[in-house]
């Protein structure tokens, strides 16, 4: 940036935090490190201003992602089968995932191009998965209450 678009920069910025309330400043401090210098500077200077204490900034919280070994049980054409599919699993307490879900829902043509929907499980739910989606579905649901 050159100087005189920092100086530019600096003013806007300094009429934007004189109109924040407090507590709009003290959630940006607590992200001050995603900020550019000149909007740090024109922050720290808006709390002196105020007579406002620095706000530590929030820890950053990394998060590790679980790779998981995951297995197709089913593939569907149409997003309602693979949805219902899925139901029944939760419902059993098996956790599941859809793949290709979304681009199915774009385009439902693209389904036998891309092989459907995937239901996918954990490995080690794939056996109690298969004995669930075997189960043959009632023809008839008894009542809840045969009182009525």
């Amino acid at each position: 940036m050159s100087e005189i678009d920092s100086e530019q920069e600096r003013r806007r910025l300094s009429a934007l935090y004189s109109q924040m309330a407090e507590g709009e400043l003290q959630e940006i401090a607590t992200e001050a490190s995603t900020l550019t210098e000149v909007a740090q500077r024109v922050l720290s200077d808006e709390f002196q201003r105020r007579g406002m204490e620095p706000v530590a900034e929030a820890p950053k919280v990394r998060r590790e992602f679980e790779f998981q070994d995951l297995v197709t049980i089913r593939q569907f054409r149409d997003l309602p089968e693979a949805i219902l599919a899925r139901g029944v699993l939760e419902s059993a307490g098996i956790e599941t995932f859809l793949a290709d879900d979304n681009i199915v829902r774009m385009d439902w043509f693209i389904s036998n191009l891309v092989g459907g929907i995937k239901l996918k499980v954990r490995k080690e739910d794939l056996e109690a998965a298969n004995e669930v989606l075997q189960e043959p579905v009632p023809g008839e649901l008894p009542p809840e209450n045969s009182d009525l």
